[in-house]
């Protein structure tokens, strides 16, 4: 049966939310950004609003929040399930739809005319039933991929901020630090290797990873964009490079690439000097401290950046060659597997984006 937008979905706006610790997901134009203490909404579908990401779709049954750069999406459940209703705007483009000059917009007056068919509840829900199998394996993937990392982190923390690394109790200790170990800034043993890169040479390179694209206070990556949307102010990362958010709110995106490409400035790309070090910087750039550093030094007011002149200031400690080593045994395997993880769920991705307009126009039969 045909439905007008406005007969089927209502909207409210996102509001200006900072991100803080907490639980709480915030979900802005491209997904989630950051998190915090309290939910402001509940099982409802999150349109991106503005910007290179209006359109989006994503979907939330638990608690959440929501930025002003999105549209909140409530269903009328006598006609369409919220389920069906994601995957039925997920594959519906409606960043083609979007209006504005200076950048793309959806709006409430664009969305309420739109039309589509939709089947009866029952058909939806076993649309749903079958699409659903791939989310539910991707998200087996991605709890997979969060004990991972916190074996790591518990990892890199028993090591280096307690200590507790293989023969500790016959350790000499010297100025709080292991004998050997030095105190030292983080330039001292990395580098700001991001090079720039001209557009017209974008075809070089197989993915496109604004910051935008990168998970929240997460090791795996999050989502990538087609290279042709690659347009200005471009760096290139290499595999295993580290990438940094250098502006607010995205200093908690950091992320080891599995593979390389392009990003924009707004990340750092960071290399260590020594590569056996890879890992262990890492780890330690992955810490609290480093993203609250990241934020003590930033400049400016509307939207706060981190030079790396100053973010290399950051202090750390550089252990000694031979436990760095050891720790590689550990960890590199953990983040090896989270990798593998990762495109494992691109590849079900794929599938169930293939299927899914094949489903929702009924050229594949439930």
């Amino acid at each position: 049966m045909e439905y007008k937008f406005s007969e089927l979905f209502s909207w409210t706006s996102g509001k200006p939310i900072t991100p803080t610790e907490g639980n709480i997901p915030i979900y802005g134009s491209n997904g989630i950004i950051g998190y915090t203490e309290k939910a402001k909404y509940n099982n409802k579908i999150i349109l991106g609003r503005v910007g290179a990401y209006c359109g989006s779709t994503a979907y939330c049954s638990s608690d959440f929040n929501a930025t002003d750069n999105t549209l909140i999406t409530s269903c009328d459940e006598s006609k369409i399930t919220y389920p069906y209703a994601y995957y039925l705007l997920k594959q519906y483009h409606l960043n083609d739809y979007a209006g504005g000059a200076a950048q793309p917009l959806i709006t409430q007056s664009i969305l309420k005319h739109l039309k589509c068919d939709i089947p009866t509840i029952e058909a939806q829900e076993k649309t749903v039933d079958i699409l659903s199998k791939y989310d539910e394996l991707i998200e087996v993937n991605n709890q997979r991929i969060k004990k991972l990392e916190q074996t790591a982190e518990e990892l890199y923390k028993e090591w280096f901020v307690r200590f507790r690394f293989p023969n500790w109790q016959n350790t000499e200790f010297e100025n709080g630090i292991p004998k050997g170990w030095i105190k030292t800034k983080l330039k001292e043993i990395s580098l700001e290797c991001g090079k720039q890169e001209k557009k017209e040479n974008r075809e070089k390179y197989n993915y496109y990873v604004p910051i935008d694209c990168l998970n929240s206070k997460s090791m795996s990556v999050g989502s990538f964009e087609s290279i042709d949307n690659a347009e200005s102010s471009l760096i290139s990362f290499r595999k295993n490079d580290i990438l940094f958010g250098a502006m607010r709110p995205y200093f908690h995106k950091v992320t080891m690439m599995p593979f390389g490409g392009l990003t924009r400035s707004t990340c750092f790309v960071i290399s260590p000097i020594n590569e056996s070090y890879r890992y262990y910087l890492y780890l330690t750039l992955f810490q609290k401290s480093s993203v609250d550093f990241a934020t003590t030094v930033s400049v400016g007011s509307t939207m706060p950046y981190v030079r790396w002149n100053d973010f290399s200031r950051l202090s750390v400690i550089e252990p000694d060659i031979n436990t760095v080593e050891m720790f590689n045994t550990q960890v590199i395997p953990i983040i090896s597997e989270i990798h593998s993880l990762y495109f494992s769920n691109q590849t079900l991705i794929k599938q169930r984006d293939l299927l899914l307009p094949r489903l929702m126009s009924g050229k594949l039969e439930v």
